[in-house]
């Protein structure tokens, strides 16, 4: 594949998009809307949205900045763990291929420190160990929820290392780097504790994500630039509110230790839609842009699915806090609509922006 090229990253970006379709059809399942499409998806649904989209857009986002031939097998190997899932294969086929494509990382980690040693990259790499062994717990325990813990800590890992990345500048050498990293290192440890003792491990990592997500608050420059006006405004928005969920999710687990039903619910997706979606919604119009060399505008329009995603997981949050299940599923169905809404803003102001372009 010729590096100078785009072409092929569309094709891994729409594998991306397709386990992130997929995945929220299967959710919707899982809500108890059974005539969905993605119904028979519905145990994959974990999978499908950490290791198909999360894992699977990094990986592309990452490629493409270390400017290595090699390593396009990553995002390959993510497309091949996406079919594997689509195909009904045993769960060990894509578990591996998923595995491989993590591993990649690590080493597209190692190429970008030895160029340039920074704690920022330390920090992302720590989020490596934690996709690896999701992907072999996945493949080896009863169902996702084993792996879940893990891959907090690769998607934990991974973002805080990016806002450093992104804040080299001012953070690099600076007390703040240094005590982001260590309590990044910190969440790893613990899911070494939650591996050995999932109920003692669970609330140590819960501890250790309120940490991270007060220390990176107060020093993200996003707190400055809520104040400011169009998109930096937009997406330190986005990521206040990440951070305010993920500190709620850190919370739960620690109040719950290792919980089942609603309050499983609750601590996951105050994670990963709360912080994990909330911090992709606010850093897409950058990732897009140096991905597929295609624009993603700012718009005021952009506002819509953020309100969607956060009002419907705040109802949903409070519905799994009752117990009640109506409102739970009106939740749900709403942040479902909140992510649709942004993939389809995105697309529409992309081709706007290329057409005015020409």
């Amino acid at each position: 594949m010729q590096n100078n090229s785009v072409a092929h990253r569309f094709i891994f970006l729409a594998f991306a998009g397709l386990s992130l379709l997929v995945g929220l059809a299967a959710g919707a399942a899982l809500l108890g809307l059974n005539a969905t499409p993605g119904a028979s998806f519905a145990a994959d649904h974990g999978p499908l949205m950490v290791f198909g989209f999360l894992g699977g857009a990094i990986g592309l986002e990452r490629a493409v900045a270390v400017r290595t031939t090699w390593a396009w097998a990553g995002p390959v190997c993510h497309v091949v763990g996406v079919l594997g899932i689509l195909a009904g294969l045993p769960r060990g086929v894509p578990a591996v291929f998923f595995a491989a494509g993590f591993l990649v990382l690590g080493f597209i980690y190692v190429t970008i420190y030895c160029r340039q040693a920074s704690l920022a990259i330390v920090v992302q790499a720590a989020g490596v160990i934690g996709g690896v062994a999701a992907a072999t717990l996945w493949a080896m325990g009863p169902g996702f929820a084993a792996a879940m813990p893990l891959c907090a800590l690769y998607a934990v890992a991974t973002i805080i290392g990016e806002r450093m990345e992104l804040a080299r500048v001012t953070m690099a050498g600076t007390r703040a780097e240094d005590q982001l990293t260590l309590l990044v290192l910190g969440l790893a440890a613990a899911s070494v504790i939650y591996v050995l003792a999932p109920a003692v491990g669970y609330r140590v990592m819960g501890l250790v994500l309120i940490a991270i997500a007060a220390a990176t608050a107060r020093v993200d420059v996003a707190k400055n630039l809520v104040r400011s006006k169009g998109l930096p405004r937009y997406s330190a928005a986005c990521m206040l509110a990440g951070y305010a969920w993920l500190a709620l999710g850190g919370y739960f687990w620690l109040l719950y230790g290792q919980a089942t039903g609603f309050a499983y619910d609750a601590s996951v997706h105050a994670i990963f839609l709360g912080f994990v979606m909330s911090m992709i919604f606010a850093h897409a119009p950058i990732i897009i842009t140096s991905v597929i060399r295609r624009r993603l505008p700012y718009r005021g329009a952009l506002y819509l699915p953020v309100g969607l995603l956060h009002g419907g997981l705040a109802v949903r949050v409070l519905a799994d806090c009752a117990e009640h299940n109506t409102a739970f599923q009106t939740g749900g169905v709403v942040t479902i609509i909140a992510v649709l809404a942004f993939v389809a803003c995105g697309i529409v102001l992309t081709r706007q922006e290329a057409r005015h372009a020409h």
